[in-house]
């Protein structure tokens, strides 16, 4: 099988795959899946998730640099398009960030990824630690939650948000997908998970203004997956001042086209191809890039489940520490 002009196994090097045999391995002697009680713990307003919340000590005295750029976001809003793109225009366009080396995802680690073995399996916070100069890595933690170095050591941070009915429903196909996660419920569950906040990561509007409230920090950028499809060159751009990277023309078309959802759900670097072989994921059910158009829950929310989280996100878009939110990202909370 080949995907994007690369032979799969091309893309998949041995370190890979004992990685990935590592990852598996670790879950066979002590599974905590979707539906047990010691799944989520919540820590500093944020519903953090076995396994990742075993490395929350070492998360807390990370030391961010101010050479670093970081991904925040709730999960499925976008994070692997986004740190394709921020790593394309790091390396000013250059294809190679993604058609060779290692995968995307070992250029632009998963911040809190551990095992259950924690420190004694893969972690990315340990490779990150070795890793000299600045660094690019993506995080799903509330701020709240997240190394505090970000803020006070002034690493680059991007916050990307994206409808919440669309993150709902690509979150349950990433459940049902990733084999490991054990989930065994339907999408009424998440619906329910989402608007009883109690959802992975959540409560899904606490984590929105944990960031909000830094949006005019000199070294927070607020983006949306629905501005990065209506307009890519212009929020492009943007992203690369914030990132101090003067790009031509040409470079970002190359960034455009490289990070397409089209292109990066050909690529096995950046589709987690290798987590499919490792039977991590089962994209035979939902390869790990599904759908990248906005407005997909269209199609799969009942109107009763939509009614239930049209009044969730009314209700919260309410608040007082959100104030502002949906006027700048009108197209992300529309409710139609």
């Amino acid at each position: 099988m080949a995907q994007n002009g690369h032979d799969t196994k091309e893309a998949v090097d041995d370190a890979q795959l004992k990685y990935n045999a590592a990852n598996k391995e670790a879950y066979r002697t002590g599974t905590v899946g979707y539906h047990h009680p010691d799944y989520i713990k919540p820590y500093k307003g944020c519903n953090t998730h076995f396994p990742f919340y075993l490395v929350q000590p070492d998360v807390d005295i990370f030391q961010a640099r101010p050479e670093d750029t970081v991904i925040c976001g709730f999960p499925k809003s976008g994070s692997s398009r986004l740190s394709a793109i921020a790593g394309m225009i790091l390396n000013d366009g250059d294809s190679s960030f993604l058609q060779s080396g290692p995968n995307l995802d070992q250029k632009a680690p998963f911040f809190e990824f551990c095992t259950p073995l924690n420190e004694k399996g893969p972690r990315s916070i340990d490779m990150l630690n070795k890793q000299p100069g600045g660094r690019l890595y993506f995080t799903h933690l509330a701020f709240t939650a997240a190394p505090q170095s970000l803020l006070t050591n002034k690493a680059k941070v991007i916050y990307h948000i994206r409808n919440p009915k669309d993150v709902m429903i690509t979150l349950y196909y990433h459940f049902i997908s990733r084999i490991l996660s054990n989930f065994h419920g339907d999408l009424n569950e998440m619906v329910d998970a989402f608007t009883e906040d109690r959802i992975v990561y959540g409560p899904y509007f606490d984590h929105l203004a944990s960031y909000w409230k830094l949006r005019n920090e000199p070294n927070v950028l607020i983006v949306s997956f629905e501005h990065l499809s209506e307009n890519f060159q212009e929020t492009a751009k943007q992203i690369s001042s914030f990132l101090g990277k003067d790009l031509t023309q040409e470079q970002l078309c190359n960034v455009e086209h490289e990070t397409s959802f089209q292109q990066m759900k050909a690529n096995a670097r950046t589709n987690r191809y290798d987590k499919h072989i490792a039977g991590i994921y089962d994209h035979n059910i939902s390869p790990f890039l599904r759908c990248g158009v906005p407005g997909g829950w269209r199609e799969h929310l009942t109107p009763a489940m939509n009614a239930k989280v049209n009044a969730w996100i009314t209700k919260n878009l309410a608040r007082p520490d959100l104030e502002g939110l949906a006027e700048r990202f009108a197209s992300t909370f529309t409710l139609h």
